[in-house]
């Protein structure tokens, strides 16, 4: 009994020892061993030191899965911030498709960006928004596989309501993506060879950013709102979209934008278009100040 306790002993010192060691790397195989091992002697070691060295072991390898699961998850958050580009990796894709992860990686974003000057945030900011649209976006080589990617990567820009709309509608234009191709199910056409149709459409995507309605109809931002007409001129799925825009805020530009109430403490991400400040500093008054420099 009593080399058993010493062996209980030991063995808790060296999974302690162990968790200590190795908690930042993956479960490993002499982990795994460990556990046969002491399978193998679980009769000399007797009903309760077994247990109890097997429920150490099992919470040893759940506190490292855990441990490393929130390690994977802040270096791919890392990677992004700095290079959005990195999400077209496969260990770090998935992350995408992580609502919480997406809103926690904008608001860092966001807050980051507020250290910098005003007029060097909107640049970082502006980029980081094109890199972010482009990599959630994927449509090379006129794939119309593709498409369903560009509609599931167009409803997570929107559901993170950070502004990304100039961005996206950018991307479709130098793509050659047009409103039958993207929502052809919503626009009454039927899909382009080669593409099923599926995913979000026009009506998901309005529903939080309605002013996509322009890019859907083809209407500039210079001209008038899209009204419904009831003319018999205007074809039904149209007139759907124009409700549904309405319906949810309209030509708003505030509804796409992060929500800044207490609770929600919502940051934008400052871009060149949205910059809230001049695109370019004013000039110095030397003369006001005496202090010029040659």
């Amino acid at each position: 009994m009593g080399s058993n306790l010493q062996l209980l002993e030991r063995a808790l010192g060296a999974l302690a020892a162990l968790q200590a060691r190795v908690a930042p790397m993956a479960v490993t195989r002499a982990l795994h061993a460990a556990m046969d091992e002491i399978d193998q002697h679980k009769e000399a070691l007797g009903s309760g030191p077994y247990c109890e060295i097997a429920n150490r072991m099992k919470a040893v390898a759940q506190s490292m899965e855990a441990h490393i699961a929130a390690a994977n998850r802040a270096f791919a958050m890392d990677l992004m911030l700095d290079v959005p580009a990195s999400a077209a990796a496969s260990n770090v894709f998935g992350y995408t498709e992580d609502a919480g992860f997406m809103d926690a990686l904008v608001q860092r974003k966001s807050r980051e960006l507020q250290t910098y000057d005003p007029h060097i945030a909107a640049l970082m900011g502006h980029s980081w928004k094109i890199e972010m649209t482009a990599v959630l976006l994927p449509y090379h080589n006129n794939n119309p596989c593709m498409l369903h990617d560009v509609r599931h990567g167009a409803l997570a820009l929107l559901e993170l309501r950070s502004g990304f709309l100039p961005q996206i509608v950018s991307l479709l234009t130098q793509k050659g993506i047009t409103p039958q191709m993207l929502c052809p199910i919503d626009m009454g056409v039927v899909p382009v060879p080669g593409d099923e149709g599926h995913g979000p459409g026009a009506k998901e995507f309005l529903s939080y950013e309605p002013r996509l309605l322009r890019w859907l109809l083809g209407v500039g931002e210079l001209e008038p709102w899209p009204q419904v007409l009831d003319d018999g001129s205007q074809s039904f799925s149209v007139s759907e979209l124009i409700v549904k825009a309405n319906r949810f805020g309209g030509d708003d530009p505030s509804i796409n934008e992060p929500c800044d109430c207490p609770s929600c403490a919502g940051v934008r991400i400052p871009t060149l278009d949205r910059s809230d400040l001049p695109l370019s500093p004013p000039e110095c008054d030397l003369s006001a100040s005496g202090d010029g420099v040659l």
